[in-house]
């Protein structure tokens, strides 16, 4: 892993709710979770979550799948 993605993954992290949101993520396995069960599981509103997996995302560390 080169420097660049090392930050923008830690960076991902640097907020209590995203990491909060990667933690239970990888707690879920390779299956994942809903978002909607995400949601219930962190207690946040769908905006709220929508905004803190936004970063993750960009940092490679979450993905999205229909």
């Amino acid at each position: 892993m080169d420097t660049a993605s090392a930050l923008a993954a830690l960076r991902a992290l640097a907020h209590e709710s995203r990491l909060a949101a990667f933690r239970t993520l990888v707690q879920a396995g390779p299956d994942g979770l809903a978002v909607g069960a995400l949601r219930d599981q962190l207690g946040l509103p769908p905006a709220t979550l929508t905004a803190r997996l936004t970063a993750p995302v960009s940092g490679d560390l979450v993905a999205f799948y229909a």
